[in-house]
């Protein structure tokens, strides 16, 4: 049996009793027609894809409302909901063997499968007629020329739909007069258009126009519902697009008036703005992505072409947003801000102007911000929409502002289909069709769950590059001050190794039944908890027990014996940082944590350091009112005496640190590497003057340092999408996230263990002490590589520097692979 029949037996299989009446036989045709050449995991999604429609449309109980003339079986349908009015939408039905249909519903325009619910609803009143249906079976197409588009996207190429249109001549040499001088667009052999113009828009205007006056014209028998429907949304979209073009000039000329001049990167974003109207500017933290919208908001209020529009920003940046928003211009700006009536009265008076809301309100008050009639909407930190499904991202959705702009720094953090959903506004046919991302662009090395690369990225950067741009730290690293990042290992203690280990039992027994059968939700959320308490042990007992703990601690300083108690060497670690930075070389910090009670277990190991030289620490939280945060934020820059800021991930996204600190400390490694950028990208960002030093500091030989290996997945994933040239990315560590799990737990019991040695000889383990020439374990390897201090030079390069240790037993690794790597490209050694 080929591997064509075999997928076609298991999809059979897949629709066992779903698609009755309709024969399964011909939906599985139909997904094999269209992506027979495609991966088993491709074509296993269309047929899901399939059977979602089908269902959707029996659960609304959409049935036909009205049909072809004379009773015909091919033809134009209409079709209704249960108790409801005409649905908006025209189908097609143009054959049966092979499968023919068209819609102009937005879904069949978009989603490569050749069928929606409505063409669907169409089948299946059919085949609930035997005689009507072999009749259409059996009923002859029509053989006049026509335009014929493929609903199908291919796999690769750039993904012009106007390029899958071709000129169906049916035997006839010599077209009809309607259709004679736009045939000379198309091709003699292969009926393709010989050109679309995607990077001329006046020109693929007037290519449009002319295709779309034939089209409106045809017989009724050759209506096309789809591609009447997308000639009609290309024409609105090259005329604004045109429009744009000839605006270009005085916007250009209105940003010579912005109060402070862009980074000539920052004009280029914000020029490529005014030309394509939509874009997202997915620049790395810190590049100034703020200024490039406020200037473009600057330039199109100048020169006529907005006269309201809406920046829908974190709650918390608000404040700061109108702060640097009067830094670059003098146009109008209000934040929305207050109880619902005064909102909803604002947004119906219309003022010109900006006005500054946050996304919380634009869940509640989105009908009055659609009377508003924005004509740019700007979305700050807008991973805020990457979850289609939440209803954030759906008001979103429905603002239809000629001019979006989109920033974020992280417009990918775990999934492809997070970047599709913010795409879905700024262009929704960049990464269409959304089924087929993810089991098209995924390796996998046992079926659909050990992922371990991904490929088509230079398909995918195609795609997006007409409406994204990005740059990098790298690209500008001369206009920055250089960073230091240094991990510091932190031993953890007999009590917290003890309730660290206490943990691995129930965990591994979730992990075991993971691999037996998907874990049910109370399962899942039980694990999470399990690994969300072994990183908190790590961190220290006092968090860990803090409810006990804290009463006592609280009433007492931090003396050594209070210290003790909490048992948590990170605060040590942060005592000296701070004795080092804050008192002696008199600098700012941040202390991020992702634990509001392990902040107030730092504020208190350090509150009799700060007392003593006058100094004081303020809080940026999800737990302070807005208002206590942005005094607290003011306070932060403004008052030399406040010279800590603790901060969780929740609380600091969005923040502009750059200008008040210049040391980030990290209590914690988060799980995604895209939080731990942003942390940092708080203080080393544009604007930033001095050299900035972080601090990680990390568990060692724990659940902390382990995991820390598996993040190289995500940061692969993101740099070769965004930063890199290669078509296909093998991940280091790959796997789904049990099987990743079960990496950070590291081995079975009985296995050699990795607790720290002081540790192993406490609980009986046997000495620490190695010969002098050994193979190093994993642990020790990795606490020896934690402790390099990686520093960027002036001159781009990278300064490292090891303790005497690591520099004596990492010295011959270094040479030796510097020895291979020459001799496999030949160089003398």
């Amino acid at each position: 049996m080929n591997d064509l029949a075999e997928a076609r037996l298991m999809l059979l299989d897949l629709c066992h009793g779903k698609t009755d009446p309709l024969p399964s036989e011909l939906l599985v045709a139909q997904v094999l027609a269209h992506h027979g050449d495609a991966s088993w995991a491709v074509k296993r999604e269309a047929m899901a894809a399939v059977l979602r429609r089908l269902a959707s449309g029996r659960r609304e109980g959409l049935k036909v409302a009205s049909g072809p003339a004379g009773g015909e079986p091919l033809g134009l349908y209409r079709t209704r909901r249960r108790r409801a009015a005409l649905r908006p939408y025209r189908t097609v039905l143009r054959g049966l063997a092979p499968l023919e249909t068209s819609c102009d519903c937005p879904d069949f325009l978009r989603n490569s499968l050749g069928l929606c619910k409505h063409a669907l609803a169409v089948l299946t009143d059919l085949a609930a007629r035997p005689r009507r249906f072999a009749r259409a079976s059996r009923a002859a197409r029509a053989s006049q020329p026509r335009l014929v588009w493929d609903p199908i996207l291919p796999l690769e190429g750039e993904g012009d739909w106007l390029a899958r249109l071709r000129l169906e001549r049916a035997g006839r040499p010599e077209l009809p007069g309607t259709m004679r001088h736009v045939g000379l667009r198309f091709r003699r052999g292969d009926g393709r258009l010989r050109q679309t113009f995607r990077d001329r828009p006046g020109t693929r205007l007037a290519l449009v126009e002319e295709l779309l006056e034939v089209q409106q014209g045809a017989a009724y028998r050759d209506a096309d519902p789809a591609l009447e429907a997308l000639l009609i949304q290309e024409q609105v979209r090259l005329s604004r697009l045109c429009e744009d073009r000839r605006r270009l000039g005085p916007a250009k000329k209105a940003l010579r008036a912005l109060k402070q001049p862009l980074y000539p990167y920052q004009s280029e974003g914000t020029e490529r703005f005014l030309r394509e109207g939509r874009l997202l500017v997915a620049d790395d933290m810190g590049l100034g992505k703020t200024a490039q919208a406020i200037a473009a908001a600057h330039a199109l209020w100048s020169c006529g072409a907005v006269r309201r529009g809406l920046i829908i920003v974190p709650a918390s940046l608000r404040d700061q947003w109108r702060r640097e928003w009067a830094s670059f211009t003098d146009a109008p700006v209000r934040v929305v801000d207050g109880p619902a009536a005064g909102r909803h009265r604002l947004y119906r008076q219309r003022p010109e102007g900006f006005l500054l809301a946050s996304y919380a309100s634009v869940r509640r008050d989105l009908h009055a911000i659609r009377a508003f009639d924005a004509g740019m909407v700007v979305l700050d930190e807008a991973q805020r929409i990457k979850n289609w499904e939440t209803r954030t991202a759906a008001a979103i959705k429905q603002l239809d502002a000629p001019y979006r702009l989109v920033l974020t720094g992280t417009p990918l953090e775990n999934r492809l289909d997070e970047l599709a959903s913010i795409m879905d506004w700024v262009d929704d046919r960049a990464l269409e069709p959304k089924w087929r991302l993810s089991p098209a662009h995924t390796v996998t090395a046992d079926g659909a769950r050990e992922v371990v690369g991904v490929r088509g990225l230079d398909t995918l950067r195609r795609r997006l590059a007409a409406t994204m741009v990005r740059r990098t730290r790298p690209e500008i690293l001369d206009q920055l001050p250089p960073r230091t990042e240094t991990v510091i290992p932190v031993a953890l203690t007999p009590e917290q190794w003890e309730a660290h280990e206490d943990l691995d039992p129930p965990i591994r027994r979730l992990l075991a039944t993971g691999r037996r059968r998907p874990l049910r939700p109370q399962e899942f959320h039980r694990l999470m908890s399990l690994l969300t308490h072994q990183r908190i042990a790590a961190n220290g007992i006092a968090q860990l027990d803090f409810e006990r703990l804290w009463p006592s601690l609280s009433v007492t300083g931090p003396d050594p014996i209070a210290l003790g108690e909490a048992g948590s060497p990170k605060l040590l670690e942060l005592r000296k940082i701070v004795e080092r930075v804050v008192l002696g070389e008199g600098r700012k910090v941040v202390v991020f944590s992702q634990w509001r009670r392990m902040l107030t277990l730092a504020h208190w190991a350090v509150s009799d350091l700060l007392e003593e030289a006058g100094l004081r620490a303020a809080f940026f939280t999800g737990k302070e009112g807005r208002r206590r945060r942005e005094q607290n934020l003011v306070d932060f820059h403004d008052d030399p005496a406040a010279r800590i800021l603790f901060a969780t991930d929740a609380g600091g996204v969005g923040l502009n640190l750059q200008r008040a600190a210049s040391c980030c400390v990290n209590l914690e490694l988060p799980w995604n590497p895209a939080v731990l950028e942003q942390r940092i990208g708080r203080v080393h960002r544009l604007g930033q003057r001095s050299p900035v030093e972080v601090y990680n500091l990390m568990g060692r030989a724990c659940i902390e340092e382990r995991m820390a290996a598996t993040l190289s997945d995500k940061r692969a994933l993101f740099s070769g999408l965004f930063d890199g040239e290669a078509d296909e990315i093998r991940f280091e560590r790959s796997g789904s996230f049990l099987s990743r799990m079960e990496r950070v737990l590291g081995p079975e019991p009985g296995a050699p263990t990795s607790a720290p040695a002081s540790l192993r000889a406490e609980r009986g383990g046997g000495s620490a002490a190695a010969p002098e020439h050994r193979l190093l374990p994993a642990a020790e390897l990795g606490r020896l590589l934690s402790g390099l201090r990686i520093q960027s030079r002036a001159d781009g390069g990278l300064g490292i520097q090891a303790s005497p240790e690591a520099a004596k037993l990492l010295g011959p690794l270094f040479e030796g692979l510097a020895g291979l790597l020459a001799r496999a490209s030949g160089a003398e050694v």
